[in-house]
């Protein structure tokens, strides 16, 4: 949740937290829950408003300028009822593992200083931020305005991400053809019990994507979707993946304490299951359920 608080020495600060279930919605979720069923849409927004918060990132946000019209219209309206509920995480995976081997805490490693500090402006005009502002200030529907008329150079930035993908993995597929033994060298099995989270998904899931592009070829959209699968495994309770990848984060070595996964046909039940753990919020708290928190300058 996003909120505005004057400080002792009279400043103004921005206070960004998660102290409830964490989830992550792709593309294909939040289309599906803006535009399917009625009922499942209420009961998801009646989740964040009894507690849960969304994780967005620019990654949500560059897939969402490719819906057109109508589609854009309701996906729009939807995050509008998400209203202050969300926390902003980093696109780039490979910037928040450097950040946890520095030693930094789960919610300085995930944070996006720069994704906030943009939208303020958009939002304010390069304005500072006023005491008064209503939490209607920070809903999240303008994003898909203000990204909208950036769709080519968004669709190029997706197109580079999937090339460097492809080709770190050809390379490192090459150098595990030429020596077995250098897969246990450089990416070796993680422990997830001993491991900082993103770190743990980021490191096994290139050794899973190395073993794997003998008889499988990484296509469009996932550069894209590698990103998303870190940071949402990582860093939150519940999240929405395509199938394949949703089948690599539960096949990272356990134990670990990696969210919940859903693919398109279990929408439902992951608004169940986020209901259910708001219901035994208490008991839960800890194990299941990520606590995040940031405060910043507002601008």
């Amino acid at each position: 949740m996003i909120e505005i608080k004057k400080q002792h020495n009279g400043k103004l600060d921005l206070f960004i937290s998660v102290n409830g279930p964490a989830v992550y919605l792709d593309n294909f979720a939040m289309k599906e829950l803006a535009k399917g069923d009625a009922s499942r849409r209420q009961r998801f927004l009646a989740a964040v408003n009894r507690g849960a918060e969304l994780l967005f990132s620019v990654a949500n946000a560059a897939e969402l300028t490719g819906f057109q019209d109508g589609s854009f219209r309701e996906v729009r309206e939807f995050l509008e009822e998400i209203g202050p509920h969300w926390f902003p995480v980093e696109l780039n995976p490979y910037v928040v593992v450097e950040r946890e081997l520095s030693g930094r805490r789960s919610d300085q490693s995930c944070f996006s200083d720069k994704f906030m500090r943009d939208y303020l402006r958009y939002r304010s005009g390069g304005r500072p931020l006023k005491e008064n502002v209503s939490k209607d200030f920070f809903r999240l529907g303008p994003i898909m305005d203000w990204l909208a008329p950036q769709r080519d150079s968004i669709a190029r930035g997706k197109a580079d991400m999937d090339k460097k993908l492809i080709g770190t993995i050809g390379e490192h597929r090459a150098k595990y053809e030429a020596d077995p033994q250098w897969l246990e060298t450089a990416f070796p099995a993680l422990p997830g019990t001993a491991t900082p989270p993103a770190t743990f998904v980021y490191k096994n899931l290139i050794r899973t994507l190395i073993l794997e592009s003998k008889g499988y070829r990484l296509t469009r959209n996932d550069g894209i979707d590698f990103c998303q699968a870190v940071i949402a495994s990582a860093f939150t309770s519940f999240a929405t993946l395509d199938k394949p990848w949703k089948r690599r984060i539960e096949s990272l070595p356990k134990p670990n304490n990696m969210a919940r996964i859903y693919y398109a046909q279990e929408l439902d039940s992951m608004v169940a299951d986020i209901d259910s753990a708001l219901s035994r919020i208490a008991l839960v708290r800890g194990s299941q359920l990520t606590t995040l928190t940031r405060h910043q300058p507002a601008i």
